[in-house]
């Protein structure tokens, strides 16, 4: 470790974040000592507090009392998360969604195609049923996330994968409107089916077809739902099921700092 320069609380927090993400402070790895930090830092050791409080926050290290900071293996979520807090503050539409979701997972799938294996196609298998079997609206949404997140992982394209997390959130908000509609679910859900067909035989081209066709069914039925941020058709589908304030919260964060693929065990 290096000094970073100029030295103040967030160039500290910054170069330490990058340290982290970068690897070269790798997963378990036990931080130096918030006296020889701020030794090494030339700053007091309040400052060094104060900026591993920030990191822990952020998921990036844990502070173990009396035993000092370590530092967390970086998940795909701890890189994605700021992106998907910049969709929300441009008030990314269902239509931007949509969109960004053609180009990225239509590629996504061909690639998976072609590089998937075996394993890989019997996970989708599974998530795919995950999905079948769900028994309500949120359930549902959430299996439909773990499903699309299972075959950006399948494309082996650690890049993508990142990608599509940074949108899960978005995604699963979107999921909602979805599954809310039967007859928009049952349109789609086929080309769920396509899809993983087409990966488990190698057809590159029927996997991106499919996966485009899958896309377009909200294009076609969303209406001027695809004008409205996608939060905000989130919040509607969710004030529509009468849920207490506090668990519409919850469920309008979740996938913002997660991996669907990782939590549902895809």
């Amino acid at each position: 470790m290096t000094s970073p320069t100029p030295v103040g609380r967030e160039a500290i927090a910054a170069y330490l974040e990058e340290e982290l993400l970068s690897g070269r402070l790798p997963g378990g790895m036990k931080l130096p000592s918030e006296r020889q930090l701020a030794v090494r830092l030339g700053v007091s050791r309040p400052v060094v507090r104060e900026v591993l409080r920030t990191l822990a926050e952020r998921g990036l290290i844990e502070v173990s009392p009396g035993r000092g900071a370590y530092a967390r293996d970086v998940q795909t979520a701890d890189i994605a998360e700021p992106m998907a807090k910049m969709y929300r503050r441009r008030n990314a539409t269902t239509r931007d969604l949509v969109e960004a979701r053609m180009m990225l997972e239509c590629e996504a799938s061909a690639i998976a195609a072609e590089r998937a294996t075996p394993q890989d196609a019997d996970e989708l298998d599974v998530a795919l049923a995950r999905i079948e079997k769900a028994t309500d609206i949120i359930e549902r949404a959430r299996a439909d996330v773990a499903f699309h997140a299972r075959i950006a992982r399948a494309s082996g394209n650690p890049v993508i994968e990142a990608m599509f997390a940074s949108i899960t959130g978005l995604a699963f908000e979107h999921m909602l409107r979805s599954h809310a509609d039967t007859q928009i679910a049952s349109e789609a859900h086929p080309f769920h089916v396509k899809v993983v067909e087409a990966i488990r035989s190698k057809d590159s081209a029927g996997a991106r077809q499919a996966m485009r066709d899958h896309l377009a069914v909200a294009t076609r039925r969303y209406g001027e739902d695809l004008n409205l941020a996608v939060e905000q058709l989130a919040r509607r589908e969710l004030d529509r099921m009468q849920l207490p304030d506090a668990v519409k919260a919850t469920l309008l964060g979740e996938g913002r700092a997660s991996d669907p693929a990782e939590s549902d065990g895809a």
